[in-house]
Parts: C-alpha cells; sequence; structure tokens
C-alpha cells in the first residue's frame, strides 16, 4: 500500500491501540501529518477502559506536541478509520465506527482474510514507526525534528532500546533521521515514576521462577499495562532467568507481557501459546503479550479447582509455560537414528544469484552487508563473490568454490526480498545495491536426502556446527543426507518447498 492511496477520504480517524506505548503515538502521529500536509480532516485518538498514565508518554505527548485525543467512542463513522500499531478486532483495540478501514502495523497477523485491502503489515519490523516512516518516505514527505524525534523513540521504545534491532530498515531509520537530542534524553529518564518502580518492585520481589527452564512468572499490581513490558524487561536482566512473564489483573480478564532472549524461544509463539483458548497474544520475536479474558479464564480455572482469579490465573500461566517448554524436541548428530518415515528428496535446479565482491568495491575494502539476516562485515578480497539464495538471504562464498557446485548462467539476478541487500564502505559511508552487480547461476546436481516435517518446535546440533545449534518450527523440515544419516540440520519452511523435490525409492 502506498499512502497517496488514502487521500480519496476526507475525514480520516488514525486509531492507536488501547493503552498506547510509544511506537504507536509516534506512527499515529506521523501519519496525521501527513494527512494534513495533504489537507485532509484528520484526527488521532486512541480508545479502552483508561486515559495514559505512564510518565514518559505524557511527557513525549507533551514535548513533542503531538494532538493525541482519549475517546470511549466517535459520534460518528468517519469516512476512514486507520488502525496504527495494531490490528481492526484484535484484543487490544477498541471497535471505533467507520465507514472504510486501513491497517497500518508491524505485529504477526492473526487473520489474512481479516485484513482490509487498505492494508501494510511488515510482521518483520521492529517498530510501527519505521513502517511509516518508509512510507513516508516514499511519499516524499519532509520530516521536521519533532516527527523524528518521536518516530526514533517509538523505534528505540520497540526494541527496547535497541538492543532488540535486528531488521535492516530499523536500522536505516536509526541512522538516518535527525532528532532533537535534548529531548530524547528527558524522555529516556522518564520511564517510570515513583509509584510505578514501587509496583515493579514487589512484583520482581513476589516472581516465581523455574530453575529447569530458567523462565520466570510475575504477578503485577492493576496499573497502566504498560508497566507490564516494563517488569518483563528488569526480570529478562536477571541472570538465572531466559523467558518471563509479567500479568497483572484488569476489569475484563488478564493482561501479560512476555519476553525472550533465547532464539529457539519466540515470545510471539509463546504469547499465543498462553492465550490459546482464553484470549487473544502475539508480538515480536523477543517481545510480545496479550490477553485472556475473564470469563474463559474462570470457567479454565474452575475445572483445575483454582480458587480466586488472581492466583489462579498465575497457576495457568504457569502451567502452560512448562508445558511450551516440555513440547519441543532435541537432536544431535551421531545420536539420531533416521525415522521410517522420511522420505527422499532432491535439491531442484533452481537459479540464484551472486556478486564478484571486486565489482562491488575495490580489494581491501572493508565493508558492510546490510540484509534481513541482519549485517555483515568482511573485507573485499581476490575471489570473494556473495551469495544470494531464493528467499534473498545473503553469504560470503568464493569463487571456486562457486564454479565447482554452481552452473554459472548469463544475465542479471533480480533479487526478490522485502528489502534490498545494500553493501557500505565502513570507511567513508558510501552505499551500492548489491543487485546491480548480481549474476545468475544453479546448483549442479547433489546428493539426495532424506526428511520429513516437524510438528514440533525442534532444536537440532549439526556436525558441522556442533556448539551452536539450528532452530526449527513446526512446519519447517528435518533432514540428513541419504548417505550419512547423522548429518542431520534444518531447512526452513519456505525454502524446502522451493528447492526441493521428492524421488521415488
Amino acid at each position: 500500500m502506498k499512502l497517496e492511496e488514502l487521500l480519496p477520504f476526507e475525514e480520516i480517524v488514525i486509531q492507536c491501540h488501547d493503552d498506547p506505548d510509544a511506537d504507536a503515538v509516534a506512527s499515529g502521529f506521523a501519519l496525521l501529518e501527513y494527512l494534513r500536509s495533504q489537507g485532509k480532516n484528520a484526527r488521532l485518538v486512541y480508545a479502552g477502559s483508561r486515559p495514559i498514565t505512564k510518565s514518559n508518554l505524557l511527557l513525549m505527548i507533551q514535548m513533542l506536541q503531538i494532538p493525541l485525543e482519549y475517546v470511549q467512542s466517535l459520534d460518528h463513522a468517519p469516512a476512514l478509520l486507520i488502525t496504527a500499531d495494531c490490528q481492526d478486532g484484535q484484543g487490544n483495540v477498541s471497535y471505533l465506527p467507520r465507514q472504510a478501514l486501513a491497517v497500518i502495523d508491524h505485529h504477526q497477523v492473526a487473520d489474512l482474510e481479516k485484513l482490509p485491502l487498505l492494508q501494510e503489515v511488515r510482521s518483520s519490523y521492529g517498530a510501527c514507526s519505521t513502517v511509516v516512516w518508509d512510507l513516508l518516505r516514499q511519499a516524499g514527505f519532509s520530516f521536521h525534528r519533532r516527527l523524528s524525534t518521536a518516530l526514533y523513540y517509538g523505534l528505540y521504545m520497540d526494541t527496547n532500546r535497541f538492543q532488540d534491532l535486528s531488521h535492516p530498515m530499523d536500522k536505516d531509520l536509526r541512522d538516518g533521521l535527525k532528532i532533537d537530542r535534548d529531548a530524547l534524553l528527558r524522555l529516556q529518564n522518564a520511564n517510570l515514576s515513583l509509584e510505578e518502580i514501587g509496583i515493579a518492585g514487589q512484583a520482581l520481589a513476589d516472581l516465581h521462577c523455574n530453575a529447569d527452564h530458567r523462565f520466570a512468572v510475575a504477578e503485577v499490581q492493576p496499573c497502566d499495562p504498560n508497566i507490564l513490558g516494563v517488569v518483563s524487561d528488569m526480570l529478562l536482566e536477571v541472570d538465572a532467568v531466559d523467558v518471563c512473564v509479567a500479568y497483572c489483573m484488569l476489569s475484563g480478564g488478564v493482561k501479560f507481557s512476555v519476553r525472550s532472549c533465547l532464539p529457539e524461544i519466540r515470545a510471539d509463539g509463546l504469547a499465543q501459546w498462553l492465550a490459546k483458548s482464553l484470549g487473544s497474544g502475539g508480538g515480536h520475536l523477543t517481545k510480545a503479550g496479550g490477553f485472556l479474558s475473564r470469563d474463559s479464564l474462570e470457567e479454565a480455572c474452575a475445572d483445575r479447582g483454582w480458587d480466586g482469579l488472581s492466583g489462579a490465573a498465575g497457576r495457568l500461566i504457569y502451567s502452560r509455560m512448562t508445558g511450551y517448554f516440555e513440547d519441543r524436541i532435541v537432536l544431535r548428530a551421531g545420536e539420531y537414528q533416521p525415522e521410517p518415515d522420511m522420505a527422499l528428496y532432491r535439491k531442484k535446479k533452481v537459479v540464484v544469484g551472486y556478486a564478484p565482491a571486486e565489482e562491488i568495491f575495490p580489494v581491501g575494502t572493508e565493508i558492510l552487508i546490510r540484509m534481513l539476516e541482519g549485517d555483515a562485515t568482511l573485507e573485499v578480497t581476490p575471489g570473494l563473490c556473495v551469495m544470494i539464495g531464493v528467499d534473498g538471504e545473503i553469504y560470503p562464498n568464493k569463487m571456486e568454490n562457486l564454479r565447482r557446485n554452481y552452473e554459472l548462467l548469463p544475465g542479471s539476478y533480480d533479487i526478490e526480498s522485502e528489502y534490498p541487500p545494500t553493501v557500505y564502505d565502513t570507511a567513508t559511508g558510501e552505499a551500492k545495491l548489491l543487485a546491480a552487480c548480481a549474476r545468475r547461476c544453479a546448483a549442479k546436481e547433489t546428493a539426495l536426502i532424506r526428511a520429513k516435517r516437524l510438528d514440533c518446535r525442534a532444536k537440532v546440533y549439526a556436525q558441522w556446527d556442533p556448539d551452536n545449534p539450528m532452530l526449527g518450527e513446526a512446519g519447517d523440515w528435518l533432514a540428513c543426507r541419504a548417505e550419512d544419516p547423522n548429518d542431520i540440520y534444518i531447512i526452513k519452511r519456505s525454502i524446502f518447498e522451493k528447492t526441493y523435490e521428492k524421488q521415488e525409492e
């Protein structure tokens, strides 16, 4: 979607999710500034059971002059309602009337069929601020310093102070905006009030830890739900905790926040697991949250004989956390025996890409390749080339290895990726697109493999890197070389379906 597609509508309301955070406020503010610059009658609102009370958000709204309104409802249906940093129908979004709907978000999509035609959801981004920033750039919008500061702060807060920054577009926002550093410093140091630090301290004092699986669950007194994120961030700094949940009782049920610092434990998947049949959950790889409805929770707890909703909610969350950790398999090369239902597959002759590094920057240049998987820094050496896989994934190779294993094909290679891989000269900052010199190649005949689809999460220690496990989700493939069953590894679902075909035994 392009922002120009919103312009046929005259009266537009931008809605942040209930209990908005800095990212929701910033992305909504950016959309408001764009629409008003185009002469539209636009307003920025949020709903829910309570107005904002968190100190840093109130300061953000005041300092950056953000005209955010708290509403119980709307007196009439605007021509267009835009949900920013959220998706209509989710548990954290109160219904507001509308004639037409648009969605701009960065969370996982719960139901593709419920998304409207006007939508831009980029679930791999760290913040909705980045989504809106990129849309505004494409529209040729000029950013003023207050707006730049708001977007920067939205990304900063939603990526745990940039600690969880991974998508290259998020890094481009961080590096590309001119912000008010004094305002940012004040916001960074206004995250908690004296009352809120007392609430957080009590939650940390009463937490329940599981030493076997290294997770913690903490109940927080009723408060602004944004405090849950603060508590869960604090919990994750404990040396004995890798995954945590902070929750609090609200009038309609239980709000919870999830954090994970383990690559094999996705916070969004865990949130969905906790909320299954009881409410809704979702988010990102390291940060997520959800809501358990009071009625569903009371019914589930009554079946278990748990009295008192507050204590029962904690027991239920703890029980589901334990089940989540136990519902996975761990496999090690040398100890695994192929299962009888593993079928035989051959790699297709799929066209991929390569780019000689010397054609990008001279030999001896230190370069940074910014891509979806992260940033990679290396020195341009004779014979170095950069491979481009079927999903746009990037990795270094040597031309001698390339010629041995691939057939070089004529023509340029079109990189299909949501983010075009970019190569930077680390000394000068000069940037070049990898696509400018990418060429085509295809794998030669390779050995057969045996593979089966995973029906649960898996951690696999492969022969070539026994210290760093490969991680698989349900739907990915467990594979091993046909002539060496001990050589086991994970192939991601999207890559397997594009590159392998079944063979007759």
